[in-house]
């Protein structure tokens, strides 16, 4: 049985089409906006190349390859991301030397770069070189949110994917079709960019405690109770969160922060965290809405700092600060 797509639409048709029939191609450009599934997709498409089913049954989900992609640690999928704010020629290097070994478990080697629009020309041309000369079964998948910041002759080497930003609303349905709670799956749908990876963060051991975090953060921050410094200490540095959950922690509260803003533009059909409007209807009176939105503002540059690998405890305490008005 078929696995399915974790963004149905026209790309998964292709790449599904290509899966099936074994014509695949050296390298594709998955092209298109934040939100539009390009990674989930991306790995998908690369378990399908390293499963160990016959054509057409592409991926299985079951055998060994599709599980060990699955759970992140197949010896020929390699994932390349920006080191600070760019692709640096370095990380290509390695790239190409590991994979000029033979592929360890299956016939090709697959490598995703994301963001590759951030890669210098140094590294760009490094790429290049590859994808004309690799020197064993390889597939490159690079995902960019524009053409503009890549090299033509990258681009024209790519065969092109383009992609959509998925509606929330699509997503929320779909949720709720598998019986999760409306309000549940409305935050789920914000939150995430693709039915799979809002499916799997509910599912998520910390998706409670991550939620917890920022009701009880917002408080703090509102109000003389309290100290947010502390709970940041307590609740995200002792326990030694991933930098994964720090970054969906941080989206949380990007989104109640927004909520407040629709709150206190009475746009009470937009909030997001629908089991928590009375409260943040309460907590956006003592703002103004100016204030609102600067505090989005301070939520998301925290994210593109510890993006740049600035320091996390450091970073957030500044964030906290902030957010008092400190």
């Amino acid at each position: 049985m078929r696995v399915k797509w974790p963004v149905a639409g026209v790309p998964a048709e292709m790449l599904q089409n290509m899966l099936a029939t074994g014509r695949l191609a050296h390298s594709y450009l998955f092209l298109g906006p934040e939100g539009s599934g390009m990674k989930e997709t991306a790995v998908h498409f690369a378990k399908g190349i390293l499963c160990e089913q016959e054509l057409p049954e592409r991926p299985c989900g079951t055998c060994i390859n599709c599980r060990r992609v699955d759970s992140g640690n197949h010896p020929d999928l390699v994932f390349l991301e920006p080191d600070g704010q760019t692709i640096k020629i370095q990380q290509i290097r390695e790239v190409q030397k590991s994979f000029s070994l033979k592929a360890l478990e299956a016939s090709r080697k697959v490598y995703i770069v994301t963001h590759a629009e951030l890669m210098t020309p140094e590294a760009a041309n490094a790429l290049l070189k590859f994808l004309e000369e690799p020197s064993t079964p390889v597939v490159a998948i690079l995902l960019a949110n524009r053409k503009s910041g890549l090299m033509p002759t990258v681009v024209s080497r790519c065969q092109i994917i383009p992609f959509q930003r998925i509606s929330p609303a699509l997503i929320q349905a779909a949720l709720q079709a598998e019986g999760m709670p409306a309000a549940k799956a409305k935050l789920l749908s914000y939150l995430k960019e693709s039915i799979d990876s809002a499916r799997k963060f509910s599912e998520y051991e910390k998706f409670a405690e991550i939620v917890n975090l920022v009701v009880q953060l917002s408080e703090e921050a509102a109000s003389t109770r309290g100290n947010p410094l502390f709970l940041i200490q307590d609740k995200i540095h002792k326990p030694g969160w991933t930098s994964e959950d720090v970054e969906s922690f941080l989206d949380c509260l990007a989104w109640w922060y927004r909520d407040l803003l629709n709150a206190k533009l009475d746009n009470i059909d937009r909030i997001v965290f629908e089991s928590q409007a009375s409260r943040i209807q309460t907590q956006a009176a003592s703002y103004r809405s100016e204030d609102l939105v600067q505090m989005v503002e301070i939520v998301l540059s925290t994210k593109k700092r510890l993006q740049s690998h600035a320091n996390q405890q450091l970073a957030l305490e500044h964030m906290v600060l902030q957010l008092q008005g400190e």
